[in-house]
């Protein structure tokens, strides 16, 4: 997969605080999982399984959040957007909430 299509998220708090994730196929954000998503946060106890979902249209190269129906919610805090039910197209300097788990969007 091109760079393009690659979605770098860095992680803003917890024990990987500072870290970047890079995603190159849909993903979910997730409490608990299998360890083989990079968006699995098990010291978030409040958030959902899963949580939202990161998807790619692999034709465009765009990355989208969709925040699925868990407790807290899940939000773009940079445009006051709660996203649970809809998917949204994520941008760079998106900052994403949930529960927690804060993620910046460093590249989409």
């Amino acid at each position: 997969m091109s760079e393009s299509r690659t979605l770098k998220l860095e992680v803003l708090s917890g024990p990987l605080d500072g870290a970047t994730i890079a995603l190159e196929t849909d993903a979910e954000w997730t409490r608990a999982g299998d360890g083989e998503t990079p968006l699995t946060f098990p010291w978030d106890t409040e958030l959902g399984d899963p949580q939202a979902r990161f998807t790619v249209d692999a034709e465009e190269g765009r990355w989208y959040l969709e925040g699925l129906d868990a407790h807290h919610g899940t939000y773009r805090v940079n445009r006051e957007e709660r996203l649970t039910g809809r998917k949204v197209q994520v941008k760079g300097g998106d900052i994403l909430k949930a529960s927690n788990t804060w993620l910046l969007v460093r590249q989409a």
